[in-house]
């Protein structure tokens, strides 16, 4: 069996997705570091693996992914089959859609607020951007009711979810504590997530110090 490849860059909330569930489905691989604020998705190397030029990117023998959630439950399905992305096809609707939620709801509101920050564009964020992530985040604090972001078990949905948490939690600029259910969840998968620490917890504060260090209120 070919070693798995991860390249990615731990500020980036969809890399540390996929590192967090590398760990949590105890598997071999190794982590390239691309170092995307420097440039390294544009060199001739990283290009003929991901001409998109973003991380991160799954390498297994001769199958790439550029994709995280992609990775996420590729990973599970042909690695480590489990109730983490069950066989079940209308188990998986339900998981898909918490994800399909989360890169084009969750994460992209967060992304429209903090993005043009950390990128300089701006110095403050939009009331009105700000005004559509509380809203993602009452859904999602509804999602989480059961404990989970769905139901009361673990998913891949869970993973992904606390990659973009733990970036909003890190930047500190809208205020968390209405959400008492997302509070509970994201202290919880922290602990149930293996290494959450070194695959997540370090990128998420270097993440929320890059925006800090645009940001003013």
């Amino acid at each position: 069996m070919s070693k798995l490849e991860l390249h990615g860059f731990a500020i980036s909330p969809p890399a540390r997705a996929v590192h967090m569930a590398l760990d949590l489905l105890k598997l071999d691989y190794t982590f390239i570091d691309v170092n995307v604020l420097e440039g390294g998705t544009r060199t001739p190397e990283f290009l003929s693996i991901n001409p998109q030029h973003t991380v991160p990117v799954l390498v297994d023998g001769n199958l790439t992914i550029t994709e995280s959630r992609a990775a996420m439950t590729y990973l599970v399905s042909q690695h480590r089959p489990s109730q983490l992305y069950p066989a079940c096809a209308k188990k998986r609707s339900q998981i898909d859609q918490r994800l399909y939620f989360n890169i084009g709801t969750f994460y992209k509101r967060m992304g429209d607020c903090v993005y043009p920050v950390n990128f300089g564009k701006k110095s403050t964020v939009d009331e009105e951007d700000k005004n559509a992530l509380k809203e993602a985040l009452m859904w999602v604090n509804q999602m989480m009711v059961g404990g989970y972001v769905l139901g009361n078990s673990m998913t891949i949905a869970d993973v992904d979810f606390l990659s973009t948490m733990s970036s909003l939690e890190a930047c500190d600029f809208v205020n968390l504590s209405p959400y008492k259910n997302l509070k509970v969840w994201s202290d919880k998968m922290k602990k149930e997530i293996p290494n959450y620490a070194e695959n997540c917890g370090k990128g998420a504060l270097a993440f929320g110090a890059w925006f800090k260090s645009n940001y003013k209120e």
